[in-house]
């Protein structure tokens, strides 16, 4: 099995993670990749991705997982046949489930004012409130925000839970803009992934 890191920026952020899985099928496809496929009636390719991010994110620490033999060109023949928006960066050999494996990541956020706001999330019973399927919902999140920290005063970095107790950007974003009135568009990137306080790039490595 290897493990890929990919970047999913620009228009590729709007693609849902069920297109994204497609999409990524089809770059393997493409670049004539050996991989296993599943058994029985609709047998598919055999792919393990990190976490699913919030639609409009972007992200330069993706992972997917494959069960193919490793090999050195493989970063080259990927990236001749993907779209605009999905580059693949590393390559490592490792067998891992990466949904449960990888439980933090790192975004950076940018939109005006938020710097300046940011160190509120570390408030140790910090709520926000966001609307789910047409209701709004309030929610303690505290458990889930490991860090925040302003870089200037329209950029910040905050490294949040992800996988089956995530915490989504966005909402966390969109919160903090209605309650501070900030007004504007907001950009967030996902930067890097972690297992508890381990990079995943070192993790993966070390397997």
């Amino acid at each position: 099995m290897v493990v890929l890191k990919f970047e999913k920026t620009g228009t590729a952020a709007l693609v849902s993670h069920v297109d994204n899985l497609r999409a990524v099928t089809y770059i393997f496809r493409r670049a004539n990749l050996q991989a296993e496929y599943s058994q029985g009636f609709n047998p598919h390719m055999e792919l393990g991705f990190s976490s699913p991010i919030a639609l409009g994110v972007e992200s330069v620490a993706e992972y997917v997982s494959v069960k193919t033999p490793y090999s050195t060109d493989l970063l080259d023949r990927l990236n001749a046949v993907c779209p605009n928006g999905i580059r693949f960066s590393k390559l490592f050999n490792a067998e891992v489930n990466l949904a449960s494996t990888l439980n933090r990541a790192t975004y950076q956020v940018t939109a005006q004012g938020i710097g300046d706001v940011i160190s509120e999330i570390l408030h140790p019973m910090y709520t926000i409130s966001y609307q789910e399927k047409g209701e709004w919902v309030e929610k303690t999140v505290s458990s889930r925000i490991f860090t925040a920290k302003k870089v200037d005063s329209n950029t910040a970095l905050v490294t949040l839970a992800i996988g089956n107790d995530n915490l989504r950007p966005d909402r966390l974003v969109t919160h903090l803009m209605r309650a501070h009135n900030l007004t504007g568009d907001y950009r967030i990137t996902k930067l890097e992934a972690f297992v508890n306080d381990t990079p995943a790039d070192k993790y993966l490595l070390s397997l």
